[in-house]
């Protein structure tokens, strides 16, 4: 009996907390709409990520620094500051 009431519990405060969240993510999502577009963007828009030829840092590949072509490779640098230690070491 007693494992029959501790799971009606554990339901109900399963139910409780998932329609709480529920509840929050709806006002969240109305206050910043850049959230709800973010969670349905289907994959097809997902940008490739460059490896920082510097630091291994992964960036979109459109927010890469421009990237050095060294031995036929295009190399890509996670900011300026990256591309110039990069090509002071070499």
């Amino acid at each position: 009996m007693l494992k029959i009431i501790f799971l009606i519990i554990v339901l109900f405060i399963f139910i409780t907390v998932y329609t709480f969240k529920r509840k929050i993510d709806g006002v969240l999502d109305s206050i910043f709409p850049q959230r709800n577009e973010a969670k349905h963007n289907n994959s097809d828009s997902l940008e490739e990520l460059v490896k920082c030829a510097n630091c291994g840092v992964y960036v979109p590949k459109s927010a890469a620094v421009k990237k050095i072509r060294l031995k036929g490779d295009d190399l890509y640098f996670c900011s300026k500051k990256c591309k110039d230690e990069y090509q002071k070491s070499k």
